[in-house]
C-alpha cells in the first residue's frame, strides 16, 4: 500500500511535511508514482482522502498554487514526465460512462468514493475538453496550460492530487 508523506501528531492534526499543504478543511498532497487514474483513485483513498474535487474558483487558485510548489523542484520531482517535458497530475474528474463506447457527448462529473458529484465550476484550459482521438475521458491538470483542467485518456501514467480531509 502506497501512502502519501503526511505525519500525524498526537493532537490529531495533519501536518505537512513537504509534500501536502492545509487548504481549508482539508489538506491536498501528492502521490509521487506515476500510475493511470483508476489506480490513483484508489492510492488517494488508501491514503485517507480523495482525488481533488475543484468546486469553486478559489479551489482552483489554491491547486494551482499548490502543483507550481512541486513544479519548482524541476526534473527530480516523480510527477515530471521527462519525454514530454511536463509535470501533470490526476484530479477526479471523470465523463460518466466512460467504460462504454462513444463516451465523449458524455458530461464530466466529480467521481468520489460516495458516488458522483455534480461539477458546478470547471477552469478548462483553453479548447478542452476535445475529447481528442475518441477517447479522452478522465480529469488531469498540466503545467503547460498553468494548471487548468485538461480531459486525457485514463490509462495516460502520471501523479495524483490527493485531497485529505480533517
Amino acid at each position: 500500500m502506497f501512502k502519501l508523506n503526511l505525519l500525524l501528531l498526537i493532537s490529531s492534526h495533519l501536518v505537512a511535511s513537504g509534500k501536502a499543504e492545509m487548504v481549508k478543511n482539508y489538506f491536498y498532497g501528492i502521490v509521487h508514482k506515476q500510475v493511470d487514474w483508476k489506480d490513483a483513485f484508489t492510492l488517494c483513498q488508501d491514503a485517507g482522502g480523495i482525488l481533488a474535487t475543484i468546486m469553486s474558483p478559489d479551489e482552483s487558485q489554491e491547486a494551482r498554487e499548490f502543483l507550481y510548489t512541486e513544479k519548482a523542484k524541476g526534473s527530480k520531482s516523480p510527477c515530471f514526465i521527462p519525454r514530454i517535458s511536463e509535470f501533470q497530475f490526476w484530479i477526479a474528474g471523470q465523463r460518466r460512462g466512460v467504460d462504454q463506447p462513444n463516451f465523449c457527448s458524455r458530461p464530466f462529473f466529480w467521481k468520489t468514493p460516495e458516488g458522483e458529484l455534480y461539477m458546478p465550476f470547471t477552469d478548462w484550459s483553453t479548447g478542452q475538453p476535445d475529447c481528442s482521438g475518441g477517447n479522452e475521458g478522465c480529469l488531469q491538470m498540466t503545467d503547460v496550460s498553468g494548471f487548468k483542467m485538461n480531459d486525457i485518456r485514463c490509462d495516460a501514467l502520471m501523479c495524483a492530487l490527493c485531497q485529505i480531509g480533517i
